[in-house]
């Protein structure tokens, strides 16, 4: 289950929403494409049918069926206990944060441990290059993404990866189970907790 926390609140999210395709504009037909008639087709794509029919065995997989693998759950691979930062930090604060756990986002957190933004280290120094001054003095929460996709515990870790490949996001948070408004961060589940999975793990079981 995944949740989109915006302004301190805890919507809860069906995953199919998060992956709704975008539409495709349609593509109109050409007029100068000609139908192939049969004394055009590929000689060998006719053979290669022919002997498909009259040999129906080969068209079975020789490869015998691979076992599907336990599914992988968020809580399993993500990052706990939490480094956060407070929205009311300055940027250089937040910085010092990244600089010492080497991580590329941080959640931030009200005074109730309530979740309610995130922010990246590329988010900081983009601030400060359009800036072009100094801003380390400047508040974290003008920085930060205040509409936050996080997920509950026991989320596939299959659907967050689609769901991060999909929203182009590198971490997604890790908020409490239920149909509650508590959004405490539990952890949180990077690209890298990702590809560690699937270094340590490998083959990746992700799926059902």
């Amino acid at each position: 289950m995944f949740y989109i926390i915006e302004q301190g609140a805890r919507i809860k999210t069906p995953t199919a929403q998060l992956l709704k395709a975008r539409g495709v504009p349609q593509v109109s037909a050409s007029t100068g494409v000609k139908a192939v008639s049969e004394d055009n087709r590929d000689p060998l794509k006719t053979v290669t049918a022919k002997t498909a029919q009259e040999n129906p065995y080969q068209q079975q997989s020789l490869e015998p069926e691979r076992e599907l693998s336990p599914v992988i759950y968020a809580h399993q691979i993500m990052t706990s206990p939490v480094v956060a930062a407070s929205i009311n930090q300055t940027i250089e604060s937040v910085w010092a944060l990244f600089s010492k756990h080497h991580f590329h986002h941080l959640p931030l957190i009200d005074d109730k441990q309530q979740l309610l933004g995130i922010v990246s280290d590329r988010d900081l120094l983009r601030f400060a290059a359009n800036q072009q001054r100094n801003v380390g003095s400047h508040r974290i929460e003008e920085v930060m993404t205040r509409k936050v996709i996080s997920a509950a515990s026991t989320t596939e870790v299959r659907l967050i990866a689609e769901v991060m490949c999909r929203h182009a996001i590198g971490a997604v948070p890790i908020t409490g189970d239920g149909d509650s408004d508590d959004s405490r961060v539990l952890g949180v589940v990077s690209r890298s907790d990702i590809l560690r999975t699937l270094v340590n793990r490998a083959p990746l079981e992700l799926w059902a």
